[in-house]
C-alpha cells in the first residue's frame, strides 16, 4: 500500500508541474560548463574525455551541481557494445542543455550514450541524442538514456524532460542487473519527449516502477512503449507513422509479473503490423500474471493495413504460441475511440487462460459495432 501512495503523490506531483521550480538553493549550486572544460562541440573532434569530466566534478558535489551544454553537437566517439558516458552514484545533479546534441556513431553490438547508475535525484533536460551508426533491422545501435543499477544500488526519482532522440535504439531504457531483486527502479518521470526514426522508445526491462510519462510522442518508431516485470505506470503517448510489423504498445511478461499500467495511447498511420496493443505472455515458468491493466485508446486506422487493435496472447519459453495457457491476465480495462476498417480485428483473443480473468469494456468502446460478441477466458463487464 506503500508503494501506491508514493505512485499516486507523484502523478498528483506531475500534474501540477513536470519539473519542479527552482530553489534559491538549487540556484545557488554549482554549475559546470562542459566548454569550458575544453569541449568543442563541433560534432566532429572527440569530447568524452571532458564530458567525463564534468562527471566526475558533478560527484564532488553530492548536495547538487548542473552540468550545462551550450549549444553545439558533442561526439562521444565510435559506440562499439559499450556505455559511452557513465554517471555513477550522482545526487542532485541537473544536465541542462541548449540546442545541445549528444551524438555517437555505433559500429557494433549494443551500446549507450548516457548511463544513469545507482543515481538519484538527478534531472536530464533540454537535450538531443542522436545515433549516426544505427542499423534498424539487425544493429548495432545505441540508446539514448539508459537508467540501471550499480550493484545492489537502484536509481530513484529521474526525471527526463524536453529531450528529442533521433535514431536511437532506444530513447529511455531501464534495466537491473541483479537477480535477487534489490536493486529496484523507481520514480521515474518523462515528459515532453520527442522519438524519430528509431527502433525503440520507451523500455522497461524487469526494472522501473512508479513512472510517470506525459506529452511522449513516436513517429517512425518499431516499439513505442514495451514494459515487462514492472508495477505502477502511468502512460499517455502519441505514435505516428509506425510501417513496421511491430506492435505500438506491447506489454508483456517474462519472468516477473506485470501489474498496475495505464496507458492512454492516440496511434495515426500505423501502416501494417499484428497490434496497436498487444498484452503478450512468454513467462519463463508458464505461470505469470499480467493484471491492473488500463488501456485509453484513440486509433484511426485510415490504411486499412492493421490486422487487430488489441491483442491478447501467449507463448511457452521458445517462444512457441499456446492455444491456452496457465499464465493469467486479470482486472484489464479498455475504452476509447477506434476507427478501424472492416478486416481489422478490435479485440483478438488469441489464447485462452485457463483461468479466467475479469475484464472490463468502457462505455464508449462499448458501442464499437466491431466489438466481438465473446471474449473467452475473461468474465466481462461490458457498460451499457
Amino acid at each position: 500500500m506503500g508503494d501506491r501512495r508514493y505512485f499516486l503523490s507523484a502523478v498528483a506531483a506531475l500534474a501540477g508541474t513536470a519539473i519542479a521550480p527552482r530553489t534559491a538553493r538549487s540556484q545557488a549550486r554549482p554549475t559546470i560548463d562542459v566548454k569550458k572544460l575544453g569541449a568543442f562541440g563541433d560534432g566532429k573532434l572527440p569530447d568524452l574525455r571532458q564530458l567525463r569530466q564534468a562527471l566526475q566534478q558533478a560527484a564532488e558535489h553530492p548536495a547538487g551541481a548542473t552540468i550545462y551544454f551550450p549549444p553545439g553537437e558533442y561526439y562521444l566517439g565510435a559506440a562499439d557494445d559499450s556505455y559511452l558516458l557513465t554517471a555513477r552514484a550522482l545526487q542532485n545533479v541537473r544536465f541542462v542543455g541548449e540546442r545541445a546534441t549528444l551524438m555517437c556513431r555505433s559500429i557494433n553490438g549494443s551500446s549507450s550514450m548516457l548511463v544513469l547508475a545507482g543515481s538519484r535525484n538527478v534531472t536530464v533536460e533540454g537535450l538531443a541524442f542522436r545515433d549516426h551508426g544505427l542499423n534498424r533491422e539487425d544493429g548495432p545501435g545505441a540508446a539514448g538514456i539508459r537508467v540501471v543499477n550499480d550493484g545492489s544500488i537502484g536509481c530513484e526519482n529521474i526525471q527526463i524532460s524536453d529531450c528529442t532522440f533521433d535514431s536511437v535504439l532506444s530513447a529511455v531504457v531501464c534495466r537491473t542487473f541483479d537477480d535477487g531483486g534489490r536493486a529496484r527502479i523507481r520514480g521515474v518521470k518523462l515528459s515532453n519527449l520527442s522519438v524519430s526514426r528509431s527502433y525503440y522508445g520507451f523500455n522497461f526491462q524487469d526494472a522501473g516502477d512508479d513512472v510517470i510519462g506525459r506529452g511522449l510522442r513516436c513517429n517512425d518508431v518499431k516499439r513505442s512503449y514495451f514494459p515487462y516485470g514492472v508495477s505502477n505506470h502511468d502512460i499517455e503517448l502519441d505514435t505516428s507513422n509506425n510501417a513496421t510489423g511491430f506492435t505500438d504498445v506491447l506489454i508483456k511478461c517474462y519472468h516477473r509479473d506485470t501489474s498496475g499500467i495505464r496507458v492512454k495511447v492516440k496511434c495515426r498511420a500505423k501502416r501494417g503490423g499484428d497490434a496497436i496493443v498487444a498484452l503478450d505472455h512468454q513467462h519463463d515458468k508458464g505461470r505469470g500474471t499480467i493484471r491492473n491493466i488500463a488501456l485509453d485508446l484513440d486509433v484511426d486506422d485510415a490504411d486499412c493495413r492493421l490486422d487487430t487493435v488489441v491483442l491478447i496472447r501467449s507463448f511457452d519459453p521458445k517462444f512457441n504460441w499456446e492455444a491456452q495457457t496457465q499464465n493469467r491476465w486479470d482486472n484489464i480495462s479498455i475504452d476509447g475511440d477506434v476507427r478501424i476498417c472492416a478486416k481489422t480485428k478490435l479485440i483478438d483473443i488469441s489464447t485462452v487462460g485457463k483461468t479466467p480473468g475479469k475484464l472490463s469494456i468502457g462505455p464508449r468502446l462499448s458501442k464499437n459495432p466491431r466489438l466481438p460478441s465473446s471474449f473467452p477466458g475473461f468474465v466481462v463487464n461490458r457498460a451499457s
